[in-house]
């Protein structure tokens, strides 16, 4: 790697804000963030505690114990796309197009454009996704803000720090 792309890494490495999240603190203790993403979830766990009932209805392993690890297992899923957001400062160092490597490396795949604004979302079926999955990332000027669902963001925001330290892009973090 030459001087120049040492530099360039070094800018990046020092223009990226830390994580933060954007809503009012009591927003993150209701894990659901719309109506839509509550039912589907509703939805999938009580379908998947009927089969699990049905599956273990003749063994003698704990049902409610089972159920219960159900509704706490799935309770993550909920807070991986919890919104977060974190900055970066770009000068023309096509950081952009870093972010959009990482986010098609991690299964992502552009859903729209809108002026400054470009969506991602996950490239699965819409049975198996949230809309609060989703990532997007505004430019404001010189400043590219990168927001969406927390796990995302944050291996986005690795994978450019990974660059910055491993002159690399690498999103399996």
């Amino acid at each position: 790697m030459n001087k120049s792309e040492k530099d360039r890494m070094k800018k990046i490495g020092d223009n990226i804000s830390k994580i933060y999240f954007p809503l009012a603190r009591w927003r993150y203790l209701v894990l659901f963030q719309s109506r839509s993403q509550a039912i589907s979830w509703i939805v999938t766990l009580l379908g998947s505690m009927v089969l699990v009932s049905y599956l273990f209805s003749d063994s003698k392993a704990p049902l409610d114990g089972l159920l219960l690890g159900a509704a706490i297992g799935s309770s993550f899923s909920l807070m991986a796309v919890l919104p977060a957001k974190f900055t970066v400062q770009d000068d023309g160092l096509a950081v952009l197009g870093e972010i959009e490597i990482c986010l098609l490396k991690i299964n992502y795949i552009e859903e729209q454009r809108l002026g400054k604004k470009i969506i991602y979302r996950q490239n699965l079926p819409r049975l198996l996704r949230w809309d609060e999955g989703n990532v997007q990332i505004i430019s404001e000027g010189n400043i590219l803000v990168v927001m969406g669902a927390y796990m995302a963001v944050r291996k986005v925001r690795s994978s450019l720090l990974k660059d910055y330290f491993n002159n690399k892009i690498d999103c399996d973090v």
